[in-house]
């Protein structure tokens, strides 16, 4: 790549990274689809990615266990948030498509300000207010009052699973802002905590089994690959050439590929009034992400 700049090194991997993680909701869709339930899907997708970085982890890192305690932390907020936020993705996503729920799953850096400004008494820009605004007007549209009024109970449901999956997202990020673990073996971490949840959960509502169908198989690696481990080692490549506020504002991108994903590949169908709702959703989390760069910079 010498014919890009560092900067345009960054961005592309960031791109790119978006673009995989798009391909989550076609792969979880269709493993639901084949009669897996969400926990014990999730608990395959986690295991697998787990095992994949094992060898990572252990190359890189000689002895995991010299920062015990901040370890066991991290694999916490892996089963308490990360896999609530990952299981309530995927339920929001059987009411009103994988798209949108993650479209109102970008809500969370608006949140986490949110939380920042109860918890820490942090100062909130202006722009702040703005972009929450435009949150709230851009969920009114997705649940599209044109609808019926089935329709119209299913979409308030999907929405209440995603602003649910983008608050336990906040509460992990909020979590592990302090931590000092380097990112992939956080990954690493945290995979192991949400195997532990789903594999729980899975067991509780009796629906644990281990896969038999080789399409089955190809759907689970491919979550774990192509949606898990190479979207985070490609942010991570894209860090060494572009700041973390500018990866920020590409992982925007990220819904929108989830969306481009569920029409094309799944079928999901989007009205004009949802549209509106998905990209002022969209221009209200960006507007969020400046604001809180701000506050970062002063």
């Amino acid at each position: 790549m010498n014919f890009l700049s560092t900067e345009q090194q960054g961005s592309l991997y960031a791109v790119i990274s978006g673009l995989c993680y798009g391909f989550l909701g076609y792969f979880g869709v269709n493993l639901m689809n084949d009669d897996l339930s969400v926990s014990n899907m999730l608990f395959w997708r986690f295991f697998v990615t787990t095992i994949l970085m094992l060898p990572i982890v252990a190359l890189r890192y000689k002895n995991i266990f010299t920062a015990f305690k901040e370890n066991i932390k991290i694999v916490f907020y892996g089963m308490a948030f990360y896999s609530t936020s990952a299981i309530t993705y995927f339920i929001g996503s059987k009411y009103i498509g994988t798209g949108l729920t993650m479209v109102v799953f970008f809500v969370y850096p608006a949140i986490v300000m949110l939380f920042n400004c109860i918890l820490y008494k942090a100062k909130i820009s202006k722009m702040y207010y703005l972009a929450f605004s435009m949150i709230l007007i851009g969920i009114g549209f997705l649940a599209d009052l044109q609808d019926s009024k089935l329709d119209l109970k299913f979409d308030f449901l999907g929405i209440v699973f995603g602003i649910l999956s983008a608050i336990s997202y906040a509460f992990y990020v909020i979590g592990s802002k302090k931590s000092n673990i380097s990112p992939v073996l956080s990954t690493f971490l945290v995979s192991i905590g949400c195997m532990i949840t789903c594999l729980i959960f899975a067991c509780f509502e009796c629906s644990f089994f281990v896969p038999t169908y080789s399409s089955q198989w190809f759907n689970i690696i491919g979550m774990a690959i192509v949606c898990t481990a190479l979207p985070i080692l490609l942010l991570l490549e894209s860090l060494k050439y572009i700041s973390s506020e500018k990866a920020s504002m590409i992982s925007v991108l990220e819904p929108v590929f989830v969306v481009l994903f569920g029409i094309i590949l799944l079928g999901e169908t989007v009205s004009n009034m949802q549209i509106i709702g998905m990209l002022t959703v969209l221009l209200g989390a960006l507007a969020a992400l400046f604001s809180k760069n701000a506050i970062n910079k002063k």
